[in-house]
């Protein structure tokens, strides 16, 4: 059996070997709770999704136009698709600005492929 007695981190060592720290602590906020940093870019991933709509706009009108050709139906499929592609975009553009870490990323990822 051990005589040691554990010790907190703050315990161990003296004040004066501590890093000084470069903002205030805020009570409000949890230290482990990750900081959002991408909100700035909100703006960036809504001009992405514009694009896309504008895109499958076009795409819609041409479908129109086309009429009753033998090969619509390839036509209609890849509108479908640019129809989810568009909401793996929106859904990804809706959450970009507030994730961080790996989540950040695996969206950014998706919302690139959807493109």
């Amino acid at each position: 059996m051990s005589h040691s007695q554990p010790v907190s981190e703050g315990e161990s060592e003296p004040e004066s070997n501590l890093p000084a720290r470069s903002q205030p602590v805020d009570p409000l906020r949890n230290p482990s709770y990750p900081q959002r940093i991408h909100i700035h870019e909100r703006p960036r991933w809504q001009e992405v999704l514009r694009r896309c709509e504008d895109r499958i706009g076009a795409a819609r009108q041409k479908l129109s136009v086309l009429g009753n050709v033998p090969n619509r139906a390839a036509y209609e499929r890849l509108h479908a698709q640019m129809l989810g592609a568009r909401d793996q975009v929106a859904d990804a553009a809706a959450r970009l600005p507030g994730e961080a870490g790996s989540l950040y990323e695996e969206d950014k990822h998706r919302l690139e492929e959807a493109v």
